[in-house]
């Protein structure tokens, strides 16, 4: 399942690197010895390693010069219109219908993530990845992909409507099939604006791409508050997904133009073999962000809808710590695949280095403001405030595996760009297994917050895997994560004690974050290989 530990200095590995970094301990992650001498070095010349490391972060120079550009803050932008579109349409549902119409709205929203991600079977990734490398062919490309995806997407139509006039309800005690017969041609559009999406992303045309999704999550939320305020039945609900999709689809005509009629019946021929091409991406991309809705779906057989609507709620706001990491991942994905194609591998190393310590550092800051004051924010958008005590919790539990989940999950697309996709997808269906295992097993007895921490355990378990499967020459890139970890938990702690309000914690937690990181050689140059 991945390469032996302890390769010596010198040796070359199946990727092509040569060793020249310091050993590692179990697990693939850098180990560090007592050294008088070097915390003293450390001591004296850590502010020079800290600016450095900010320098060449937020640097416009070299390799990564379009990294915060427009093309990627669009992307992240889309992130949280994202999250922000499902967090306003919940508290309107919310509003509208209380906490039990949320839990039967957020259960139609993870089935539709989970039916939606199975529906695609990644071909839009295929299509993205090979359309990075070789432009020429996205022709033919193309118009094989949106025949595949569209067998696929009436298969769903079929059977959604097979499911929904031949047995029950989409959950226990619901006699409503209207929300499984709404799913089969929301996946139908999905599919076909997933490859839109693609086809940009492909190109090099991330801004496009984030701007086309971003309208379609404001034609979301505008069907959803007017079907609200016209008090519809909630499984009527579910008909703002299909609308936007389905506004998507004419959205966008002169950016990005599918196939003609004649050249995907063309491509018919070859859906066998288009299907075989996305088999290799499907538990690649993307997976677990979808795979920790199933806790709502198991969540829907133990407990009741009110109970669900909280957990939902939490769940939406943890989502916040995605949007930089999902809005990136497009980015990462053709920036790997460029370097890779001009032979330049060594480059990962300090790229996938400093995008985990940053993506760390940025959302260690935020959830230690968040696990400070966000039950009082809680309490301004919900009435309850046990409500928000019980939301809160909730949060709380999943925020440790929720911050390392984050710092790694963006660079995924560095194992496609390596063509190590089926280490990848062993990894995502690994975490997956452990998360459903936890969850079966701590939802009967500890109900929301049973599937808070399988969902914690699960993304530390994730963060681990990745380290240890990442290609050999990159391991020694990933940050030593005891020494982050404490740097965390100490910093919590100092600030909680002192009582800070928002602003005095605001200003204090970075300087204080910082200082701990330095001491624990979070800032210390990333140890590889370099290309042979």
């Amino acid at each position: 399942m991945s390469d032996k530990p302890g390769h010596n200095s010198g040796q070359e590995d199946d990727s092509g690197w040569v060793d020249v970094s310091s050993k590692t301990g179990a697990g693939g992650l850098p180990t560090r010895r007592l050294d008088l001498m070097a915390a003293f070095d450390r001591m004296t010349g850590g502010h020079e390693r800290v600016a450095a490391w900010l320098d060449a972060l937020f640097s416009r120079k070299g390799a990564g010069a379009d990294l915060f550009s427009r093309q990627t803050v669009l992307p992240v932008l889309d992130r949280l219109a994202a999250v922000l579109s499902g967090l306003i349409a919940m508290i309107l549902v919310d509003r509208h219908y209380g906490p039990a119409g949320l839990g039967v709205f957020a259960w139609f929203f993870s089935l539709l993530a989970i039916a939606g991600y199975l529906g695609r079977y990644g071909i839009p990734v295929y299509v993205e990845n090979r359309m990075a490398r070789s432009p020429e062919s996205a022709d033919v490309l193309c118009a094989r992909a949106l025949a595949a995806l569209l067998s696929l997407g009436g298969a769903a139509v079929a059977v959604c409507t097979l499911y929904a006039f031949l047995l029950a309800g989409p959950g226990p005690g619901s006699a409503d099939n209207f929300l499984i017969l709404l799913l089969g041609p929301t996946v139908f559009f999905q599919n076909i604006n997933a490859l839109k999406l693609a086809m940009l992303n492909g190109t090099g045309r991330h801004a496009a791409a984030a701007g086309l999704r971003i309208r379609q999550r404001l034609v979301f939320l505008g069907a959803t508050l007017m079907l609200c305020l016209f008090r519809v039945p909630v499984p009527l609900l579910a008909g703002a997904f299909l609308l936007s999709q389905i506004v998507m689809l004419g959205l966008g005509r002169k950016t990005v133009r599918l196939p003609g009629a004649a050249r995907v019946l063309a491509g018919w021929k070859q859906v066998g073999q288009m299907v075989d091409k996305g088999r290799a991406f499907l538990f690649t991309d993307n997976l677990l962000d979808v795979v920790f809705y199933a806790d709502m779906l198991i969540l829907g057989w133990f407990v009741d809808p009110v109970k669900l609507g909280l957990y939902a709620r939490a769940l939406i706001l943890a989502r916040l710590f995605l949007v930089a990491p999902g809005g990136l991942r497009s980015v990462f994905r053709k920036a790997a695949n460029q370097r890779v194609r001009a032979g330049l591998n060594g480059d990962l190393v300090p790229f996938v280095g400093r995008t985990a310590r940053g993506m760390f550092f940025v959302h260690g800051l935020l959830a230690i403001l968040v696990l400070g004051h966000f039950q009082q924010a809680l309490e301004l958008v919900y009435d309850s405030r046990q409500q928000a005590a019980e939301t809160f919790a909730v949060f709380a539990l999943v925020m440790p595996g929720l911050i390392f989940f984050s710092a790694v999950t963006a660079l995924e697309p560095v194992f496609e760009a390596l063509e190590k996709s089926e280490r990848l997808k062993r990894m995502n269906l690994a975490v997956a297994a452990v998360n459903l295992m936890l969850n079966i097993n701590l939802i009967p007895f500890a109900g929301i917050d049973g599937a808070a921490m399988a969902t914690s355990g699960a993304m530390l378990i994730h963060f681990f895997l990745f380290a240890r499967l990442l290609p050999a020459g990159l391991r020694g890139s990933i940050f030593f994560w005891p020494g982050a970890a404490a740097a965390l938990y100490l910093t919590y702690v100092l600030m909680a004690w002192s009582g800070m309000g928002v602003f005095p914690w605001i200003l204090l937690s970075p300087i204080l974050f910082g200082v701990f990181l330095w001491a624990g050689g979070f800032f210390d140059k990333p140890s590889g290989r370099t290309a042979g």
